[in-house]
């Protein structure tokens, strides 16, 4: 597992991990496979760039000789990439920026009297040996995109929150601060941003690297093969079902692919060895639990094709659907500036796309927006006590007061994306694979933000803010596509073919801390079983956090620290 971190202890030994490349020293900074950019200046002071950024190394050697915090607070989010940047003033003085995206997440934690900071919430657990924490658990099974202030999924370690500087001296003392704001573009400006960003975003990670490409035969996915594929060859990599090997979405593929020569087109087939709920027992201990949990064998399965082709670096498309693919919470935006001729039309359209009456959307925009992003749903297998915990640890962000309720919405789901996906670049990386996630760069979540909401979604055009920035890139065929096939049946089979598996979770940790009623969710696997559709994107994070908890019991084996001079 890649990972940074440090401390603000300036005594003569202080616990470092096994195998860390120290970075300077008094007080301690340290790499364990990161890659990390140094500029020094004056009177002592260090500037670290933590993660891909495609700063200069001009621009970083005047960027740590400046004194100005506004110059500071705006390299955070100045570059394409998804970086971190951690300033040594020289006199006792440490600042950490945590990325407004949470795709780079920071965690901070104090044992014996010290103070560690880090990219890993796992590798400060195992320095404190903490335990899971039952509140955040709570929260997160109550909603996984909820904001825990002061937490993390481990007992004494807190995250920062994105898009805050995080100020500590020597002595201790420690504060926060917002630094961030989202920007304003109109669209034309935002396209013409967010296509230069996702060029560079792409470039900086893949440029000298064996690289490789999810090309599902999406829009996401197809960008960012296409990027890659201007700077050396690609291995691009489409799933498909056994003995399907044409039609929708493997015909997109390829067409992407002969529009590109340097991509290498690999099918891989999909048979009941990948299904969902197989081989749950060899689960990679992550920071929290990883989105995939339950799919590891379709992951490890991939995995396993890139190493045979020699691949190192991976792109991944997670995170397009949050940004281009928004639910239709603007509708309340709508109500709130009087716009109700618009609104009318919006829920209209809706109703078309899916055959259904209008005004329960727009019920919803008057009355309870959060039911737009399909919030409020009932979830009879959390207890009450899970609810009650969760409400009393969780928040809106901080710096999402002065935003609607659409962009409000937005940097919700993209922050939970951003730092999930660094828990399955830590899944990838016990694989050797250096897996990257450029839909969740800074720059790109705000290039979106920055565009009005109402614009952004559509029920004509699909994901229209990409499909103009790709609209010369890609071929005409998949700009102009709409949604891309589903493997949810897969789940239905999957449960069906490790039953007695899946159900043995429901008897486990969560249930002897209260947090789940194992009768209500055994009797809604079971339903599923027989083919009954289920919520399965609020079932499949109680599932993997389960398998996490099981997992948890390793933390100290996973990241060993010793005392050195």
């Amino acid at each position: 597992m890649s990972w940074f971190g440090g401390s603000l202890t300036r005594a003569v030994t202080s616990p470092t991990p096994v195998g860390a490349r120290v970075l300077w020293r008094g007080p301690n900074a340290w790499s364990v496979g990161t890659p990390v950019r140094l500029a020094k200046g004056a009177d002592g002071r260090r500037l670290a760039v933590f993660g891909p950024c495609a700063a200069t190394d001009a621009e970083l050697i005047r960027l740590v000789h400046s004194t100005n915090p506004r110059a500071l607070d705006a390299a955070a989010t100045s570059w394409a990439g998804a970086y971190a940047l951690v300033l040594d003033d020289g006199h006792g003085i440490l600042t950490l920026w945590a990325d407004p995206a949470g795709a780079c997440p920071l965690y901070v934690a104090r044992t014996d009297g010290e103070r560690f900071w880090a990219s890993s919430s796992l590798a400060l657990a195992s320095l404190l040996r903490a335990e899971p924490d039952a509140a955040w658990l709570a929260a997160h099974l109550a909603d996984p995109t909820a904001w825990t202030p002061g937490r993390s999924a481990w007992t004494g370690v807190e995250q920062v929150p994105p898009g805050h500087r995080w100020t500590a001296t020597a002595g201790g003392a420690a504060a926060l601060a917002p630094y961030w704001r989202v920007p304003e573009l109109n669209w034309a400006n935002a396209v013409q941003r967010l296509r230069n960003d996702l060029a560079d975003g792409v470039r900086i990670r893949v440029a000298e690297q064996d690289v490789s490409s999810d090309l599902s035969g999406g829009l996401d996915s197809s960008t960012l093969a296409a990027y890659a594929a201007q700077h050396g060859p690609v291995t691009g990599i489409t799933y498909h079902p056994k003995g399907k090997e044409a039609g929708g979405d493997l015909d997109h593929a390829r067409a992407v692919a002969s529009a590109f020569p340097t991509i290498r087109h690999r099918l891989m087939a999909l048979g009941r060895e990948h299904l969902p709920f197989t081989d749950l027992d060899t689960l990679t201990l992550t920071d929290e639990p990883a989105p995939s949990s339950v799919t590891i064998a379709q992951l490890r399965a991939e995995f396993g094709l890139l190493t045979s082709e020699d691949a190192t670096v991976h792109l991944t498309g997670d995170g397009g659907d949050s940004l281009f693919m928004p639910p239709p919470v603007h509708m309340a935006d709508l109500v709130q500036s009087g716009r109700l001729l618009r609104l009318a039309r919006d829920a209209q359209a809706w109703a078309r796309l899916y055959r259904s009456s209008p005004w329960p959307v727009v019920a919803a925009a008057w009355n309870n927006p959060g039911q737009l992003g399909g919030a409020a749903v009932p979830m009879p297998w959390l207890t009450h006590q899970t609810l009650d915990l969760a409400d009393s640890v969780t928040a809106p962000y901080g710096d999402v007061l002065s935003l609607g309720h659409a962009d409000s919405y937005l940097l919700r789901e993209a922050r939970y994306v951003g730092r999930t996906a660094a828990t399955e670049n830590q899944l990838a990386a016990a694989h050797g694979i250096t897996m990257h996630n450029p839909f969740t760069d800074t720059r790109i979540l705000e290039s979106v933000l920055a565009t009005p909401a109402s614009e952004r979604w559509s029920a004509r055009r699909y994901k229209p803010l990409l499909a103009d920035v790709v609209a010369d890139l890609l071929p005409s065929s998949v700009v102009q596509r709409g949604a891309k096939g589903l493997f949810a049946v897969d789940h239905h089979h999957g449960l069906r073919a490790n039953q007695g598996r899946v159900l043995d979770l429901v008897d486990g940790h969560l249930a002897d801390l209260g947090l789940i009623r194992p009768a209500a969710l055994r009797s809604l696997l079971r339903n599923a079983v027989l083919g009954v559709d289920i919520p399965w994107g609020l079932i499949e994070p109680v599932l993997g956090t389960e398998l996490w908890l099981r997992a948890s019991g390793m933390a100290g084996q996973e990241i060993r620290w010793e005392r050195t001079p």
